[in-house]
């Protein structure tokens, strides 16, 4: 079995009317956090306009056995599979099997969407661009908003305390916590990166990706997220990494130059976030340890809560606050297994794959959710939120991508230039 094997269903052969749909649904399920504030109404649309398409669709391509024949294809489902086995036979399992199959199915479904819109580069891209545009533009109305109508002050103590998290009117991007804002927010940094390095853009287009940019960066810096921080840093580095070129290089150099001044200019705030430490992680991880032996092998079950009361107080969490050690916690050895396993694949996989641009975007994703999940997801099977947007959508993305046979294309890589105008 080869890991990188191409697909065998040309893109012709994705119906027209179910992939202008897909490419709404997609829309939808990536933006849509930011219109609905009722959470029904936000499943709702995602089911109608993507989950039932790609049902379809999954089953008009036979159950789509070409996107699942690579090693990152079969560990996913096994993972899946396993989740579902965790559910039906651990005894400690939150919900009914019914539900997890439901959670399953969903996440299936979107990551073969996702997979089956890859292959459209043109209008996969133009699907990126609206979507980061959107959400741009809802970083700086959300920073006028805040800080100009309302008129908050912006010292650090402020903003240390009233965190960033939503819009603050009529109940726009509202994100429920400053975290999950931060990781949102952060992944259309990176996609934007994307966008400014990985094609040619004239000089009007790359003054709105920077001043795009600037939104996005502000608001997640003004979520007082430390792990949505690194994570941002780490995601766009990969994507500046993986497209070497002027602009690239440029930006690095003007990056480094930023933080050095960041540094001298706020080494008191620096100092007091270092004291705050990991805010009380440490003490469940110690936690998470001492109970290993409770579950290292077959775990405490599906969607089971991790319990920790800080000692002294009445502060208590449901979680582990990284979701590696969650998912050990909940699926046991094989379980956590799996995914480590699927992780290196899909690693594996977008270097190997590397000439083709989506696979690079793919990777400088992965990259991002991988340093969010030592800290701050909780959770990745679960309905339909914004860590679907952290991690699944870049599975999809490199699950869906192949290698192209061809000196041109390598010859186009080896010459580190963008592949076309945007």
């Amino acid at each position: 079995m080869r890991l990188t094997q191409r697909l065998t269903v040309p893109s012709a052969m994705l119906p027209k009317a179910w992939f202008l749909v897909l490419v709404l649904g997609l829309f939808v399920q990536l933006t849509g956090l930011l219109f609905n504030s009722d959470g029904s109404r936000y499943a709702t649309q995602t089911y109608l306009l993507l989950f039932v398409p790609a049902l379809i669709l999954l089953f008009w391509q036979r159950l789509s056995l070409h996107t699942w024949r690579q090693v990152p294809g079969v560990l996913f489902l096994c993972l899946l599979a396993w989740v579902l086995a965790s559910s039906l036979f651990n005894p400690g399992s939150n919900n009914d099997a019914d539900y997890w199959l439901k959670i399953v199915l969903l996440i299936l479904l979107y990551v073969f969407a996702v997979a089956s819109l890859v292959s459209h580069k043109r209008a996969f891209t133009g699907l990126l661009v609206a979507v980061v545009t959107l959400v741009a533009v809802f970083a700086w109305l959300t920073i006028y908003y805040q800080f100009v109508v309302l008129d908050k002050p912006l010292g650090y103590a402020v903003l240390r305390h009233a965190r960033l998290y939503e819009l603050g009117w009529r109940g726009l991007a509202d994100l429920k916590n400053p975290i999950i804002a931060g990781l949102y927010y952060g992944v259309f940094a990176v996609l934007l990166t994307y966008l400014l390095v990985g094609f040619k853009v004239r000089a009007w287009q790359a003054a709105l990706l920077v001043v795009g940019m600037a939104g996005l960066l502000v608001y997640v810096l003004f979520t007082a997220s430390r792990g949505a921080w690194f994570s941002t840093a780490a995601g766009c580095l990969a994507a500046l990494l993986l497209f070497p070129n002027i602009k690239s290089r440029t930006l690095i150099g003007l990056g480094c130059l930023v933080v050095a001044a960041a540094v001298y200019l706020f080494w008191p705030e620096i100092q007091h976030e270092r004291e705050i430490g990991v805010s009380g992680r440490d003490l469940i991880w110690g936690n998470w340890a001492d109970r290993l032996p409770e579950f290292w092998l077959m775990g405490a079950g599906a969607g089971a809560d991790l319990i920790f009361n800080f000692p002294n107080s009445n502060r208590g969490f449901l979680h582990a606050h990284s979701l590696y050690l969650q998912l050990w916690y909940e699926y046991g050895i094989v379980g956590f297994g799996l995914f480590v396993l699927l992780l290196l694949s899909l690693l594996w996989k977008g270097w190997q794959c590397r000439a083709e641009p989506l696979a690079r975007l793919g990777l400088a994703l992965l990259v991002l959710a991988m340093v969010a999940m030592v800290s701050d997801v909780y959770a990745i099977f679960h309905r339909p939120s914004p860590f679907w947007v952290l991690f699944w959508f870049p599975v999809g993305i490199l699950l869906g991508v192949s290698r192209h046979d061809g000196k041109a294309s390598l010859k186009q890589s080896a010459q580190e230039k963008p592949e076309n105008a945007l």
